[in-house]
C-alpha cells in the first residue's frame, strides 16, 4: 500500500488499486508476455520509498530451465505515469543459481539491497534442486549482482523454501521452507539466517516440523516488534488441515 491508500499486486500483470468515492479502480502497470525474456507467473510485489515497485516471476527469462528460470524485476514510475520494467536479475545466470522464485515478496534493507528466495535450484541435489536465499545488490553502473545467501540442501536442515524472508532490525533474515526437517515426515523448517562481520552467513534451524503441530509452511512469515514469528502451516497440525503458529525467542 502506498501513503494514498492505493494497493498494488501482481499476477498475470502488475496492478494498481486505487479507492475512490465509486470504489476501486484497478489500472494494469505492466503485462507479462512469455518467451520474449521477459518473465510470467508473477507473485507478490515490493513498494520502496520513493514509489517504485520490485517483485519475481516464477517463469520466464532464462531458458535453460523448462518454461524459464525466472526472474526479479523493478517498474519504475515514470513522469507521464506509465512504468517501465526493468529485469534485474534472470535466475540460472550461473552454475548453482537458484531457479523458480515462486511465493512470497522480495525485502529491501537500509541501503537498497534485495532479498528473495527461489523454491529450486542452487548446487545441491534435490528433487529438482533444493532451493536458495539470494541478494541483490546496485552496482555503480546501474547494473545488480546477484549473491547465493544461503545454498539449501538435503535432510534435517530443510529445504525448498515456499515463500520469502522478513528481516529484523539488526539484519537478521527469517524464512520457512516446506520440505526437510524431520526424517518421519519432511514436513518443513523455520530457519534463521544471521550476518557475520565476514560478509558469510549463519543458518540456524529455529523449528522443525513434525506434522502434528503442522507440516509444509509455504506463505510468509510475520515479524512483530519484541521479535516473535508468526506463520501458517498448509497441512498438518489436530485435524490435517494445517495451523497458525507462533514462534517466540
Amino acid at each position: 500500500m502506498d501513503h494514498e491508500g492505493s494497493l498494488y499486486g501482481g499476477a498475470g500483470a502488475a496492478f494498481e488499486l486505487s479507492p475512490g468515492a465509486g470504489g476501486w479502480r484497478e489500472k494494469i502497470l505492466h503485462k507479462f508476455p512469455a518467451f520474449n525474456g521477459d518473465g510470467f507467473g508473477a507473485t507478490g510485489i515490493m513498494l520502496d520509498a520513493a514509489g517504485n515497485l520490485y517483485g519475481t516471476a516464477e517463469y520466464g527469462g532464462n531458458p535453460t530451465c523448462p518454461l524459464g528460470c525466472g526472474i526479479v524485476y523493478e517498474l519504475q514510475r515514470m513522469a507521464n505515469g506509465k512504468w517501465r520494467e526493468m529485469v534485474l536479475h534472470e535466475f540460472g545466470e550461473f552454475t548453482g543459481d537458484g531457479s523458480k522464485p515462486i511465493g512470497g515478496t522480495v525485502i529491501a534493507d537500509g541501503t537498497g539491497n534485495l532479498y528473495g528466495t527461489t523454491s529450486q535450484g542452487g548446487t545441491h541435489v534435490c528433487f529438482a534442486g533444493c532451493g536458495t536465499v539470494y541478494k541483490l545488490t546496485r552496482q555503480s553502473d546501474g547494473r545488480w549482482k546477484e549473491t547465493i545467501v544461503y545454498d539449501f540442501r538435503d535432510g534435517a536442515s530443510g529445504n525448498g523454501p515456499g515463500a520469502g524472508v522478513v528481516m529484523d532490525k539488526k539484519g537478521n533474515l527469517y524464512g520457512t521452507t516446506v520440505y526437510g526437517g524431520s526424517p518421519q515426515c519432511g514436513c518443513g523448517v523455520v530457519y534463521e539466517l544471521s550476518p557475520s562481520s565476514n560478509g558469510k552467513w549463519k543458518y540456524t534451524v529455529l523449528h522443525t516440523f513434525t506434522g502434528n503441530d503442522g507440516a509444509q509452511p509455504a506463505a510468509n512469515l510475520i515479524l512483530d516488534s519484541k521479535g516473535n514469528l508468526y506463520g501458517t502451516t498448509a497441512t498438518g497440525g489436530a485435524g490435517g488441515a494445517g495451523v497458525a503458529f507462533e514462534l517466540t525467542p
